[in-house]
């Protein structure tokens, strides 16, 4: 009876959990606000005149209606702001195969998406975004072409490629001697090398961009300021992988290179808006994660000149990765006062902006409180999904983010076969 009793009370124990990590946030919340401060055709979006970079968050990478999202709003930019660059979390070196593609290159949009670095963006929602951008600048200037670019930077191939290319012709024989100094620094054993060989590539990269400097003349004689100016940045991104790599603190390590790499755009750039995409993490104006992310340090360094939009849905159906590379779909649920609000709405997805909204009574005491929105990254396991604090994330909506695009429902995302 006793032994009966103890399972019983170790039943009601893990039911309580249960209820505590994934019944509350599911609950449907009784306020009801005003949709009208809230838009659904998100071609219609804005920034005003000050703002210098928009940042996209996505709340998971494997979502069908996140890739279409950031189509819908770079877009917008382009038509109502005039932005001219899109920016991913992405490799540097592999975004840059997409930007020549775009702009009249070789091979098609399946191919170069596989370049971007993530087997999260081998799909076709994002080579259908890719022949956009083609098509587009088929029908404009030069001056006004459409550029793509990463902004990441976790791989050695694509930015060694770019920059030897470079180099091999106007010094030959600089090239082959780094290039076989740089051999063991490859995509495939990034996350195997020891931390000598790091600290020893760290040394040779730098004695390399220092020799570098000292033959920009003749490189842009030849090619021009952007072919070096690109190359040098390849070999600081192969510095940087390798920093990332040695680094006790990963994630801040990586979004300070993030966010450096932006800055370089912004100052390298047509003085137009940038648009900047990657998971919500990355892109709030502060971190929940207990590190200094990429947008904060933007939004430290331009105040009002950063706007960032989140994204959060009620059902989601995404790709999660497994360990050996392939693909499953998954389903999480969360519910919260902000996007109960488009629960019984016609349309599938909403934008509110705060600013706006805020000046309403409801919004304001929704968007000021604790909401817990949806956070995936690449993956998440069978028994990750039992408790809900694996896929999503306590915030002040409005403390993070500047607006949201709210779903409904999103779908996985369509992955292209190698």
């Amino acid at each position: 009876m006793m032994k009966l009793k103890r399972i019983f009370n170790l039943c009601l124990s893990t039911a309580i959990c249960f209820i505590l990590f994934t019944g509350c946030g599911n609950t449907k919340s009784s306020i009801s606000a005003d949709l009208s401060y809230t838009q659904s055709d998100i071609g219609t979006i804005s920034v005003s005149s000050d703002v210098q970079i928009v940042g996209l968050g996505e709340a998971s990478h494997g979502v069908a209606q996140y890739h279409q999202m950031k189509l819908d709003v770079f877009k917008a930019l382009v038509e109502n702001n005039g932005c001219h660059t899109f920016i991913i979390e992405g490799d540097f070196g592999g975004a840059l195969k997409v930007d020549q593609y775009i702009n009249g290159g070789n091979g098609t949009a399946e191919e170069v998406v596989a370049e971007i670095g993530f087997a999260i963006y081998r799909t076709q929602e994002m080579a259908d975004l890719v022949d956009w951008m083609r098509s587009y600048n088929e029908t404009v200037s030069e001056k006004e072409a459409l550029h793509f670019y990463g902004m990441d930077v976790q791989r050695f191939d694509n930015n060694k490629e770019y920059l030897f290319s470079v180099i091999d012709q106007t010094h030959p024989e600089l090239s082959a001697e780094y290039s076989e100094v740089f051999a063991q620094l490859t995509d495939e054993n990034r996350n195997s090398l020891d931390e000598a060989a790091l600290n020893s590539a760290k040394e040779s990269v730098s004695e390399f961009i220092e020799k570098l400097d000292t033959v920009e003349t003749d490189i842009v004689d030849s090619l021009g300021q952007p072919a070096f100016d690109f190359a040098k940045e390849c070999a600081k991104t192969i510095y940087a992988c390798c920093e990332v790599q040695l680094s006790d603190n990963y994630n801040a390590t990586r979004d300070q290179y993030m966010y450096e790499k932006v800055e370089w755009f912004l100052q390298h750039g047509d003085n137009t808006v940038l648009f900047i995409n990657g998971h919500n993490g990355h892109i709030g104006k502060s971190s929940v994660a207990g590190y200094t992310c990429l947008g904060e340090l933007l939004s430290d360094n331009l105040g009002n000149g950063y706007y960032s939009i989140g994204t959060d849905a009620q059902e989601t159906q995404f790709n999660s990765q497994k360990g050996n590379g392939e693909f499953e779909v998954l389903e999480v649920s969360n519910s919260n006062d902000l996007n109960n609000q488009f629960s019984n709405a016609d349309n599938g997805q909403y934008f509110i902006d705060f600013a706006s909204a805020t000046s309403d009574e409801v919004w304001e005491q929704i968007l000021s409180s604790k909401q817990s929105i949806t956070t995936l990254n690449v993956s998440l396991s069978g028994m990750q999904k039992m408790l809900k604090s694996a896929y999503t994330v306590t915030i002040t909506p409005q403390d993070i983010f500047d607006s949201m695009i709210v779903f409904q429902s999103v779908t996985p995302s369509t992955i292209l076969s190698e």
